[in-house]
Formats: structure tokens, C-alpha cells, sequence
């Protein structure tokens, strides 16, 4: 388990990372003119961002050793763009009635595509303090994906919602 941090360090830390993520995608057509190049970077920066913020998560506190003690935020369908259904519909999944998303493995409570999953699955962290954010985003989640869906739209295509196979 990771060392807790002080609750406005926490937030400075957070909101920090958020802005640097923003700004980060918003200048996402600049990796390159090949929109590969341009999906790279925005999951690349996505993944520093849960590199950075994973420790003062309340998802950190939840962490087993085979993965997720709860799963919860896990029981959605995952926000995709048009870009990401396309791969998403390539891969195995289960097609169940279970609630959780196509892709989590329930035997071992982690995600079975976390090398190619959405962007929003990158980001979506329970940043508050309660379990009750694991399966419905706080706040600074859902502005954060609310504040750059358009920019992501440009090179990942239009918002599909909520992936169904």
C-alpha cells in the first residue's frame, strides 16, 4: 500500500495533473501529422497522468495483489470514441449479463485489455475519499473527460457513449 498524503497536498497534486493532462491533449495534434503518432501520445499521456495521481487515489487504497478489491468502477460500459470501438469489437469478450464491463475478468479482478483500453478507463480514477465515487465519477472525473471530449473527438472520432459490442 502506498503512503497516504496529506488531504491538500492531495488535492494540490490532483489539480495539478489535471491541467497538465489538459493541456497536454489539447496540444495533442502536435506529436506528429500520422493520427497513430497523435493516438500514441493522448494514451501515453493519459498513462503518466495514472502514474502520477494512482497514489492518491482512493482506487490505491483498494488494490490487491491480483488486482482490484472492488471492481466497482468496472460495473459501466466503458466511454469510447469511434477509434477505440473499432479495436474494442476486435477483441474476445464476454457477453454476460453481470453488469461489469465486457473486458473486466471476474476471476481475477483486473481489466483483461488494460495494454489497449479506452482512454477514459486510462483517467477514470476515484479521486475523492469514499468508495461511494467507485462506480459513480466525482466531480474533477467527469469535468476533466467533459472538458477535453472535443479535443479527443479530433483524433479518436466522435463520443460513442457507453461500449456495446
Amino acid at each position: 500500500m502506498s503512503q497516504l498524503i496529506q488531504p491538500e497536498n492531495r488535492e494540490a497534486l490532483i489539480t495539478r495533473e489535471i491541467e497538465r493532462l489538459k493541456r497536454r491533449i489539447i496540444c495533442a495534434d502536435r506529436a506528429g501529422a500520422q493520427r497513430w503518432r497523435q493516438i500514441s501520445f493522448l494514451y501515453r499521456s493519459a498513462d503518466r497522468f495514472s502514474q502520477r495521481v494512482f497514489a492518491s487515489t482512493f482506487c490505491a487504497q483498494e488494490q490487491s495483489q491480483t488486482g482490484c478489491a472492488t471492481g466497482h468502477c468496472c460495473q459501466c460500459r466503458p466511454d469510447v470514441f469511434t477509434y477505440e470501438k473499432s479495436v474494442l469489437d476486435l477483441l474476445p469478450k464476454r457477453l454476460d449479463d453481470t453488469g461489469y464491463c465486457p473486458f473486466f475478468n471476474l476471476t481475477k479482478r483486473n481489466c483483461g485489455i488494460y495494454q489497449v483500453r479506452p482512454f477514459a478507463c486510462r483517467v477514470y480514477y476515484n479521486l475523492a475519499t469514499s468508495s461511494y465515487y467507485c462506480q459513480n465519477p466525482n466531480d474533477q472525473t467527469l469535468q476533466l473527460f467533459d472538458g477535453v471530449k472535443r479535443h479527443l473527438e479530433l483524433i479518436l472520432g466522435p463520443y460513442v457513449g457507453g461500449y456495446r459490442p
